[in-house]
């Protein structure tokens, strides 16, 4: 997919597979996507990496990153820093990539989630960086989506940190849309 590239920490994740019968079944278009509304003309799709300063890419290209161990269920500390890309801020995107529930309201539908850029971002391997999460306020509740399954989250990304036991987050999204992934 030419939204990832081979960064030493996807490989590592690979070890977090998805269970043979988890039970979750695809769920019907969130209330939020209008299907037949059409993306905004402006709208751009962000590669990830576009989202990282150029010197915290090229230190991950070098092999800088932390190790990582698939050993056990210890929490490995999330590396990287707050820092964010001017450019991509204040402008309507689309980035491919899953969700991770952090709220839901009492009916159980969704109303905060980190956006992250791929599958499998398990406890005892390193989150992703904080500049390479969205943190996602929605406008109104939505149904669980399956989190096994890809989507495009289309919105303004904003420079807001969030500190949370889960991960933390340089970027955030209030007027998110989550879309299905259609490559």
């Amino acid at each position: 997919m030419r939204w990832m590239r081979v960064v030493p920490m996807v490989l590592a994740l690979a070890a977090c597979e998805r269970p043979v019968d988890t039970g979750v079944q695809a769920l019907p278009p969130s209330p939020v996507v209008d299907r037949d509304a059409p993306a905004a003309a402006e709208e751009q799709e962000l590669d990830w990496l576009q989202m990282m300063p150029k010197d915290e890419l090229a230190a991950l290209e070098r092999g800088e990153g932390p190790e990582v161990e698939h050993n056990g269920n210890r929490r490995m500390p999330q590396f990287g820093t707050f820092r964010t890309v001017d450019t991509v801020l204040q402008r309507p995107v689309r980035l491919p990539g899953y969700v991770v529930p952090l709220a839901n309201a009492q009916d159980g539908r969704l109303t905060e989630f980190l956006f992250v850029p791929y599958y499998g971002a398990c406890i005892h391997v390193p989150p992703p960086p904080p500049n390479q999460i969205v943190h996602v306020v929605l406008p109104r509740p939505i149904e669980m989506p399956d989190m096994y399954s890809p989507f495009f989250l289309a919105g303004t990304l904003r420079a807001e940190r969030l500190d949370d036991d889960l991960a933390g987050s340089a970027y955030t999204m209030r007027d998110a849309q989550l879309r299905p992934y259609e490559p």
